[in-house]
């Protein structure tokens, strides 16, 4: 307990597991609280003077299963290992950390998404600017950059870390904490001088084993030397090992891609759903038809970053559509990458000392694939495909290599043997040539002895506590011979032992421990040769990487039904038949009707778009976001043709939410979301907004939709590419009004007391929400919808204000038949209500329940 006290000491902030011969144990209050979220018996150990110590615990090889739950509850556990042979410890066995694994520093792939990246962020805040470092352990990216604090509140929300590093006393931007919270991600605080300039140096030059920074692009870089030296020292701290897959250091510029905000990324619904339940509902699913993990993390990260070069977006267009015409080379492809194993997550397993046989014969066997894939590239005349089909030919004869080396049916553990293959040692051959003939004899046993005693249901056994064994049943107990020595006594036999099997059995295992030991020391050699490769390997794993996802936007492309996209400079939106692909993905039996979009500098590049709510106008606005978002990242698109301005953001306030947690109602959210685009946007945005201003009374919310849509349309600055959707119907004078503005609307029909909607979009104004209608349509009581439209007449002739008390009370107060309505206002209701009936469609009984409806609500 001593040992233990000093261990956990050291390591306060851990749950410490301590291993106990073939047991981990857990004390006090890392025990209390393991018990709770593992589902282990709580128990105590008596500790002397100390009294009783809480206790719970498993079997050492169980860990797999329990620790990813400790860290899927927001702890950091330390694996405390014995370090030393218990048969050889002169007194308390020699233990140590090993490892800590907290959620950024995980590599178990029970707590793994095999197709999302698993990131870990450092991050050092300045005044107006942020550096930050994001490392992803399993595979072995680092990378840095230095940016305002928004630009990378939008990475963090990307990229999603599983923990942020933050220095010891230092204050973080509010939004980064309220961010971290709601995403439960762990805040981790690190001690300040692992953020100083001196130490965090020595740390990157000794992991990369350079003598100065510059070679690594660093010099003169003080906020990102600290923040990447601050990170990387975490990560060998926790890991207890030097890291080697993590190869290069990355200097992230995110001027190369679409700013996307928080609130664009949640209600694009890019790779994360709005609701968690409804997995089909993200443009991630919809394109992805990866074949390997790593090319699912690729085409993840591609979607997240939309590039704003029009050279790079060609390029990756050019070699889309150069696959999507050729379906032969898509399906030479496909057969070739379902055989690659996750190589990126492989030689980090390689990099950190954690790979075991089965882990280097999954790469071997991947890198044979991956020439089968350069074979099938080298048909295609895109030059992104020659430079990958380059990389993956680099692969050729690797493969073979690690495979002549092991064995196909290999252990889970490195030092049981079995793992090396004959012929590939000729030490470890002779060796086992030595004691085949002793295997041979101990494996014809059973059959000798049976002939000879004349007991058929004799056999010769093996286990690990007593060795070889011949059993033999007790009803032929009077045939034992005399040489027989028992051994153990089972329920319905014994088991015996001869002189010959005892002296055997001492050759075999004393020769087998020596064989194991072999074993071992070729594997480690060999995993070493792979490691010392693992620059040029990493490199091939990217390109397969690259070339799935190429793959994927290929497949989706030709059976998705969409087309190239073309992407200029200017500024400008022209889409013919755009649908949305989620949606159509989800319901492929919908008629879903297309539309199109025109928008310009020159023309109108704004649209105001009415219409009743449920027409369509949400999902028109987010097709035209997710349509410009495929096109920036080279995808063919879901339109008929499609036009795209290069846009350097998307911005998005569609949907009601609230952050209740944080203190803020619906209508704070939206204004937020808001003042961030009026600040934020310029000419070459995109900016998608829907029903601003409904979270307030009426002629407030008019007021605040009217002065956004006129600072959009009159401020330079401001100038974006507007989809401006509103129930606001009064709005329509203003657009008219303004020479950059249209009004265009979603087209309904009227058919009696039925509202049909037509989901097309059309150039004019509509002049009624129809809200009415819709209430009707969702099922509003009759008597309640009779009541609505009694106020709406009232309301529109009287231009009141219902959130006015004064006025309304006023109304009450006037004598009439009920709340607002006067017998003249009945009058023009019920005619109304019977312009709308239809009695040849109606039975009799209808029609006489329909008159006795209206005779009760009327003639009062």
């Amino acid at each position: 307990m001593k040992q233990y006290y000093e261990i956990k000491a050291q390591n306060p902030d851990c749950i410490l597991f301590f291993r106990m011969g073939d047991f981990f144990e857990l004390f006090e209050n890392d025990a209390e609280i393991a018990s709770k979220i593992l589902g282990l018996t709580l128990t105590s150990r008596n500790n002397g003077a100390s009294g009783n110590t809480p206790l719970c615990g498993f079997p050492h090889h169980a860990s797999e299963r329990y620790f990813p739950k400790m860290v899927a509850a927001g702890y950091k556990v330390a694996v405390c290992e014995q370090v030393e042979d218990p048969k050889l410890a002169k007194g308390i066995v020699k233990r140590a950390i090993v490892e800590i694994i907290s959620a950024g520093t995980s590599m178990n792939e029970a707590i793994l998404d095999a197709k999302a990246a698993s990131y870990l962020c450092a991050i050092l805040p300045q005044k107006n600017t942020i550096a930050f470092s994001f490392a992803d352990v399993t595979t072995g990216y680092f990378a840095v950059s230095e940016s305002p604090i928004p630009n990378f509140e939008s990475e963090l929300a990307r990229r999603m870390p599983k923990e942020i590093l933050v220095p010891a006393g230092m204050d973080l931007p509010q939004s980064i904490v309220e961010f971290a919270r709601s995403e439960n991600i762990l805040l981790t605080t690190v001690a300040e001088e692992h953020y100083e300039w001196k130490r965090a140096s020595e740390v990157i030059e000794n992991h990369f084993k350079v003598t100065s920074l510059e070679s690594l692009g660093l010099d003169g870089q003080v906020e990102k030397t600290r923040v990447s030296g601050a990170i990387l020292w975490y990560l060998i701290d926790q890991k207890k090992s030097e890291l080697s897959h993590i190869t290069h250091l990355e200097l992230l510029d995110l001027g190369e891609y679409m700013v996307l905000d928080p609130s664009t990324l949640r209600n694009l619904e890019l790779v994360r759903p709005l609701n968690a339940d409804d997995v089909r509902s993200t443009l991630m699913s919809v394109l992805d038809y990866t074949v390997t993990a790593m090319g699912g993390r690729r085409l993840r990260e591609w979607i997240s970053h939309p590039l704003i070069s029009v050279r790079k977006i060609e390029e990756r267009s050019e070699a889309i559509a150069e696959l999507v015409a050729n379906p032969i080379v898509l399906d030479e492809l496909k057969l070739a990458l379902r055989e690659i194993l996750d190589m990126e997550r492989l030689l980090g397993r390689v990099g950190s000392g954690r790979a075991n046989a089965r882990d280097l014969y999954g790469l071997g066997k991947s890198l044979s694939k991956a020439v089968k894939v350069a074979e099938s590239l080298s048909s295609l005349k895109s030059p992104i495909f020659h430079a990958l089909a380059e990389t993956l030919l680099s692969a050729e004869g690797k493969g073979d290599d690690i495979l002549k080396i092991l064995n196909d049916e290999l252990p889970i553990t490195v030092r049981e043997g079995g793992m090396i293959r004959t012929g590939a040692d000729a030490e470890l051959d002779r060796m086992n040539a030595e004691i085949q003939d002793r295997r041979e004899w101990i494996a014809s046993l059973e059959a000798r002895e049976r002939e000879r005693l004349g007991v058929n249901t004799l056999k010769v056994g093996y286990n690990r506590v007593f060795g070889y064994y011949i059993e033999v049943s007790k009803i032929h107990s009077d045939k034992i011979p005399p040489e027989y020595i028992r051994k153990q006594t089972t329920v319905n036999a014994e088991r015996y032992i001869t002189p010959e099997m005892k002296e055997c059995e001492t050759i075999i295992s004393s020769a087998e421990s020596r064989i194991h030991d072999a074993e071992y020391r070729i594997f480690c050699r060999l995993r070493e040769s792979v490691n010392a490769e693992r620059h040029e390997l990493q490199q091939i794993a990217e390109a397969v990487a690259e070339t799935d996802a190429f793959f994927s936007l290929s497949v989706a492309a030709r059976k998705r039904g969409y087309v190239r996209a073309e992407v200029f400079e200017g500024t400008g939106i022209e889409i013919r038949g755009g649908f949305h692909p989620v949606i159509v993905s989800a319901n492929p039996d919908l008629a879903f009707v297309p539309n199109d979009v025109s928008l310009s500098p020159d023309a109108h590049r704004m649209m105001l778009i009415t219409g009743p709510n449920m027409a369509g106008k949400s999902t028109y606005l987010r097709q035209t976001g997710l349509i410009v978002l495929m096109a920036q990242i080279g995808s063919f698109v879901p339109a008929e043709s499609a036009r795209i301005g290069v846009v350097d953001r998307i911005f998005t306030r569609v949907g009601a939410s609230d952050r209740l947690s944080r203190g803020l109602s619906t209508f704070m959210v939206e204004m937020i979301e808001t003042a961030n685009i009026l600040r934020n946007a310029t000419e070459k945005s995109l900016v998608l907004l829907d029903e601003i201003g409904r979270g307030t009374s009426t002629f407030d919310g008019l007021s605040i939709a009217w002065a956004i849509f006129e600072t959009l349309h009159d401020n330079p600055k401001r100038a974006a590419i507007t989809l401006f959707a509103t129930h606001y119907h009064e709005m329509t004078t203003l657009a008219d009004s303004l020479e950059h503005a249209g009004n265009y609307q979603i087209a309904v029909r009227e058919d009696g007391d039925k509202l049909i909607f037509l989901h097309r979009i059309l150039a004019g104004a509509c002049d009624s929400s129809y809200g009415i209608h819709v209430a009707e349509m969702a099922g509003l009581p009759s008597e309640v919808v009779r009541r609505a439209r009694k106020i709406l007449l009232r309301l529109e002739k009287s231009h009141i204000d219902p959130s006015d008390a004064k006025q309304v009370e006023k109304m009450r107060e006037q004598p009439q038949v009920d709340m607002f309505a006067s017998p003249d206002e009945d009058t023009q209701l019920l005619l109304e209500e019977l312009r709308r009936l239809k009695p040849e469609e109606m039975t009799p009984l209808q029609a006489l329940q329909t008159l006795t409806e209206l005779k009760a609500h009327y003639a009062k």
